[in-house]
């Protein structure tokens, strides 16, 4: 699968994310905008056949309902974004139809941020504790500021839904190195889930090797056969 690179991810932010699910109209009013949306922008697999994918397009918010256990897919999903209504469907689809690759994952570079952070390193504060003279130091260093980037990705998982499933997922990203930012899991009607967390601790835009460390940290721990067969576990 491969690896766009945009400037956000999926889901807009808290002050403007119930503008779509808390409408009158519901799914249906998403459903249009995102299909006007997709059809404007002249997507092959839309215009070419504007029926199917409408009927696509009606079983992929049906599986994700509003009184889904967790989140609303409606009420969470950025409309602004609609190729990424495709991008799920695609996973969701790999998901159902490849046992042997779950879980699947897809990753892709958002953006860098950068921030300000001010006093010493880790190793300074160390010293700190051990000699008054390296308090003095840097006790001096916290008067001046430095800044740096924080690249940020959003990695999409499917697989099985079951439980304890967001505590497993949280912690194969923790295994990678990863920090969570942002979190949003979805179960189907059909057993499946689709999850999209953004995160930061990836140092370098370049995905190819971040989606290779997940399968590899999720292929030699018992985190693969309880995310992919849908077994209870404990963590």
């Amino acid at each position: 699968m491969e690896d766009d690179d945009i400037e956000e991810s999926s889901w807009p932010s808290a002050a403007t994310a119930n503008r779509g699910g808390s409408s009158g109209g519901g799914y249906t009013d998403i459903r249009k905008e995102i299909l006007d949306r997709l059809m404007a922008k002249g997507i092959e697999e839309v215009v070419s056949d504007p029926s199917a994918f409408s009927e696509q397009l009606h079983w992929h918010f049906e599986r994700l309902p509003a009184s889904n256990y967790i989140s609303s897919y409606s009420i969470d999903l950025d409309v602004d974004k609609p190729e990424d209504v495709l991008l799920h469907c695609r996973i969701l689809d790999e998901c159902a139809n490849n046992p042997d690759k779950r879980p699947i994952f897809h990753v892709r570079f958002l953006k860098r941020r950068q921030t300000e952070f001010r006093g010493s390193e880790p190793n300074e504060r160390m010293m700190e504790d051990l000699s008054l003279e390296t308090r003095n130091v840097v006790d001096d260093s916290e008067d001046s500021s430095a800044r740096r980037d924080i690249v940020i990705h959003e990695i999409i998982v499917s697989s099985i839904a079951k439980p304890k499933l967001l505590a497993e997922l949280s912690a194969l990203l923790s295994a990678v190195g990863l920090n969570i930012r942002e979190a949003h899991v979805f179960s189907t009607t059909d057993g499946f889930c689709l999850g999209a967390f953004v995160v930061d601790g990836w140092g370098i835009e370049e995905t190819d090797d971040l989606l290779q460390k997940l399968k590899e940290t999720t292929a030699r721990s018992h985190i693969r056969e309880t995310i992919a067969s849908g077994s209870s576990g404990d963590l």
